[in-house]
């Protein structure tokens, strides 16, 4: 799997993100923490990915230790933009406690969980 980085968006003491070019797909990979106090900046660069002309939303969660329901909202927030395109979420590599809060709230069922990028990638081509 070859990528490719195009930016940083988001450069905060509790999230970090950058957005690669994998396999033709913009994938945001996010380290850290969503919470109140980084949720404006993690809106803001799904925003952006949104405006484009991106029908997937592919989110690397490997390396989030963290996410309460403002990250909830934005992934609400995204479903919504998506839906009149027919548009999907990929969450990649989540921790037991982010599906653990997913299954809860019943949000798997908008959102595909895959275990890594391969897998992410082949449900979106299939």
């Amino acid at each position: 799997m070859s990528s490719n980085i195009l930016e940083t968006i988001i450069n905060s003491s509790t999230l970090n993100s950058r957005i690669a070019d994998i396999q033709g797909y913009k994938v945001l990979i996010l380290s850290g923490e969503i919470d109140s106090h980084t949720a404006p900046q993690f809106k803001r660069v799904v925003t952006n990915i949104l405006n484009g002309e991106e029908q997937h939303l592919i989110i690397d969660m490997h390396n989030v230790t963290y996410m309460d329901s403002s990250g909830l909202g934005i992934l609400a927030y995204a479903i919504k933009r998506l839906s009149p395109k027919r548009g999907t979420i990929n969450l990649v590599g989540c921790n037991t406690r982010i599906e653990h809060i997913l299954y809860k709230t019943q949000m798997y069922a908008f959102i595909t969980l895959s275990e890594n990028m391969n897998d992410a990638i082949d449900t979106i081509a299939a």
